[in-house]
């Protein structure tokens, strides 16, 4: 990673970061992850462990690539005799699928997103997580750890790992005058250079906010829903040039010029290069994605101990500072920041967390799968977005 320069807070500046993990949220909903429709084929699939496969000192992980790469900062798991077997990810569903055909009992550790968490909980797949055996959760921004439901006996299901956002991104050697809208998206000069990418969480949250008004997004009213995927359509046909399978596609677009404005998760600008154009970005008035990804553990993993002591480790100062310089997220324990290099720590808004929160309307709670009366389902927003992307 080419941190060689300072970068102000206030000026971006694209560096060529190396990185190898270019995500994707991808959709989950009850019909998705079936409940046992998955089925033990999921699991064989997946190469999920038999019981008896995990050793005392081997831990299956589940998760995003190179979050399990800052757990081993100063060769720590070796220090500590533990081993990570990893699958790693490309959206939670395959959290899901795993934990609902045969991973629990048999799988260790996964990263899921909190917005998500709901989901997991009915999918009754992790297991509480006692915070007397947790010091360090005592670190967390409490803007991070109020994301967390503490229950009553002193149990959460998810520790905060890394956060980030969605804010509009843009071409600032074209776009001299920054956008203020999600509108802007709109605006002729733009038509065919602009795009989105095929992420449920990163669209779906933002895009009500500004086409209906809302500051719900994940509780919609159908006519909401029906007027954002009709949006999302009109904007596909008559606006976008391509809609990206992945941020870091979106990056190379922008590196090329051929994409001037467009919704993008911040480490984008690391990843369109050094050459690439200077790439800011703004929370536009209507607010826009705030998100975090968390650590849990699978319900009955067989090596609850070391899990514990794993998780407790996950929120060291030197496992948050050493991942985040490492792909770009931002830290959940204040005591990392310090450690950051001068590029991940000039991303994010660490003088006031609270602020940037309250300016993007985010985070936000998860999609429920039985809605009040009147508002959509989870199920019924990905039917929006599968006629969005059908259209």
């Amino acid at each position: 990673m080419n941190t060689n320069k300072s970068v102000p807070a206030s000026t971006i500046t694209v560096y060529d970061s190396g990185l190898i993990r270019l995500r994707q949220y991808g959709p989950m909903s009850r019909r998705s992850f079936g409940y046992g429709l998955a089925g033990a084929g999921a699991a064989a699939m997946l190469g999920l462990p038999g019981a008896s496969a995990v050793a005392d000192a081997n831990v299956a992980y589940m998760g995003w690539q190179d979050y399990d790469t800052g757990l081993n900062v100063d060769d720590w798991l070796e220090t500590n005799g533990i081993t990570l077997e990893p699958t790693y990810i490309g959206t939670n569903e395959e959290i899901i699928a795993a934990g609902t055909a045969g991973g629990v009992g048999t799988l260790d550790l996964c990263t899921p997103a909190v917005i998500y968490l709901d989901i997991y909980e009915q999918a009754d797949i992790l297991e509480p997580l006692d915070l007397d055996r947790i010091p360090n959760w005592n670190l967390l921004f409490p803007e991070l750890r109020e994301l967390i439901k503490v229950r009553s006996d002193n149990t959460v299901l998810a520790l905060p790992f890394q956060w980030g956002d969605v804010p509009l991104m843009y071409n600032a050697e074209v776009i001299t005058e920054p956008p203020a809208s999600w509108n802007d998206l709109t605006k002729p000069e733009y038509v065919g250079k602009t795009a989105l990418v095929y992420d449920v969480m990163g669209i779906m949250v933002h895009t009500p906010m500004f086409v209906t008004g809302t500051r719900t997004p994940t509780l919609l009213s159908h006519d909401e829903l029906d007027a954002t995927i009709d949006w999302l359509i009109k904007f596909k046909k008559e606006h976008a040039l391509t809609i990206c399978n992945t941020y870091g596609d979106l990056a190379a677009l922008f590196a090329s010029g051929e994409v001037l404005i467009a919704p993008a998760w911040t480490p984008t600008v690391t990843w369109a290069g050094a050459d690439a154009p200077d790439l800011k970005w703004v929370a536009p008035e209507e607010g826009m994605l705030v998100f975090s990804d968390v650590f849990s553990m699978f319900k009955d993993a067989p090596n609850k101990d070391l899990n514990y002591e794993i998780l407790n480790h996950s929120l060291s100062p030197e496992v948050q500072a050493h991942t985040a310089n490492l792909i770009m997220t931002a830290v959940t324990v204040e005591d990392a920041v310090p450690l950051l290099d001068d590029l991940p720590r000039s991303l994010y808004k660490y003088d006031n967390i609270a602020e940037w929160f309250a300016t993007s309307g985010g985070p936000f709670p998860g999609w429920p799968l039985d809605p009040p009366e009147g508002t959509a389902s989870f199920d019924e927003i990905l039917e929006g977005w599968e006629r969005f992307v059908s259209a």
